[in-house]
């Protein structure tokens, strides 16, 4: 009898979470696994910001995917999928030269989420998003760029638009981007490219209150999912490194230049950082149109997706609606690493349940909290309704992460890095 045949699409925290609970089974050899993902790697895309401002290596923050699975039996193909055909189960998986039919007996869906530009004209074209390892290496070359071009220019408004950084979109992602990213100019600016006695119109040199950090976002407050407190205590640390936040407002074009808002204002800028929001990314379905929920593939309470029993989605790219109390809105969980692996805990026993022919069960998310760093030695966070800001914050916030990694090697890795950075200055080779 042939084994059931599991095919993954994705390798981030909801795939790779759901390929090592199936793992147990892969063993005894009562099914076959398979991932298909984009790269060979699982990135930890929670430090793409740090990997983006010098504080992290590039490959400290992913792993390979043959070295988490290593002699479990999962196997690993490295592609992106054409389309899939649910009628006779088949994925076409396009490599670099060819593509092949993959045949499945149950599908999983994590393909995660894409940056979201929101066709606001010029974004797509001249901002930078934060969502791959090249994507981290970009915004770290494209600052230092900035800082060789500057020394070099006479004219003190070019120095100005050289040295003007700016970020769009205040949730977490871009308030970590924007703390780290001060903490990055100002290092570089004290130890390579500033001078004690300079002259103000020496162009070897770049006085501390030259470079200027914008963070802009369209809504009211920075950080809208954490308590007034807790807000204000990440836009007082990052006011305290000369970040000039500009709330309530809308970006309406982005040039090479800079932005310019609903307002009529220009923003002049180098760099445009965007983390403005993401959009799921949904694979090509042949004979099926998945039923979506604000641009996600709607699940029931068991993550299959709805008119399809044999394919289930998950993390980002699905939308599972809370029961919620009434009077309450109802919408889509978060599009959060610490949902996707909840998730990948009923989704894995559910593909279980239908192998061995056992009922299936109900999902039911219980949020353990969130953090967020806001540079170093400072994060808010709130665990289970308990509110945290500070030093203790950060600890805990590191610690957390670290743990999130599948390997003992990658902790091991980065909490060395970590720990060598607090006494060494970051890296600004180029790569």
């Amino acid at each position: 009898m042939l084994r059931p045949h599991i095919v993954i699409l994705g390798a981030g925290f909801g795939g790779v979470y759901v390929a090592k609970k199936l793992v147990p089974a892969v063993d005894k050899g009562e099914l076959d696994v398979t991932i298909v993902n984009r790269t060979n790697s699982f990135l930890f895309t929670p430090l793409l910001h740090e990997v983006a401002t010098g504080a992290l290596d590039p490959r400290t923050v992913a792993e390979p995917l043959r070295e988490i699975f290593v002699h479990t039996g999962v196997k690993i193909v490295q592609g992106w999928v054409e389309s899939i055909r649910a009628a006779d189960r088949t994925i076409m998986v396009k490599s670099e030269h060819e593509s092949t039919p993959l045949k499945y007996d149950y599908l999983v869906v994590a393909t995660g989420a894409e940056t979201n530009f929101y066709g606001i004209p010029g974004a797509k074209e001249n901002a930078l998003p934060l969502k791959s390892l090249a994507d981290a290496e970009l915004i770290r070359d494209r600052v230092i760029d900035a800082f060789e071009q500057a020394i070099l220019a006479d004219d003190p408004s070019k120095r100005r638009e050289l040295l003007s950084f700016a970020i769009v979109g205040g949730g977490a992602t871009g308030v970590e981007v924007a703390a780290e990213l001060a903490e990055f100019v100002c290092g570089m600016v004290r130890r390579y490219y500033g001078g004690a006695h300079c002259r103000p119109d020496d162009p070897r040199h770049c006085r501390p209150e030259e470079p200027s950090i914008s963070l802009i976002h369209a809504g009211k407050e920075l950080l809208e999912q954490f308590s007034p407190v807790l807000r204000r205590a990440a836009m007082d640390n990052l006011e305290k490194k000369h970040v000039s936040i500009r709330l309530a407002s809308t970006v309406a074009s982005i040039s090479k230049n800079g932005l310019i808002l609903a307002t009529g204002e220009s923003f002049p800028a180098s760099i445009i950082i965007w983390s403005a929001g993401v959009k799921a990314n949904i694979p090509k379905f042949d004979d099926v149109s998945p039923t979506l929920i604000g641009g996600r593939i709607a699940v029931d309470s068991c993550f299959r997706m709805i008119g399809a029993d044999r394919i289930f989605a998950m993390g980002d790219v699905a939308a599972y609606i809370e029961a919620v109390s009434a009077g309450s809105a109802s919408k889509s969980l978060p599009q959060l690493a610490q949902v996707a692996q909840s998730e990948s805990k009923t989704v894995a026993s559910n593909i279980l349940a239908l192998v061995y022919g056992r009922p299936l069960r109900d999902f039911h998310f219980h949020s353990k909290g969130s953090m967020v760093s806001v540079g170093q030695w400072f994060a808010i966070g709130e665990i289970y309704s308990i509110k945290i800001a500070g030093r203790f914050a950060w600890w805990m916030w590191r610690t957390i992460y670290l743990f999130k990694f599948a390997s003992w090697k990658k902790r091991v890795r980065i909490g060395f890095e970590w720990f060598l950075e607090m006494f060494f200055p970051r890296d600004i080779t180029k790569i």
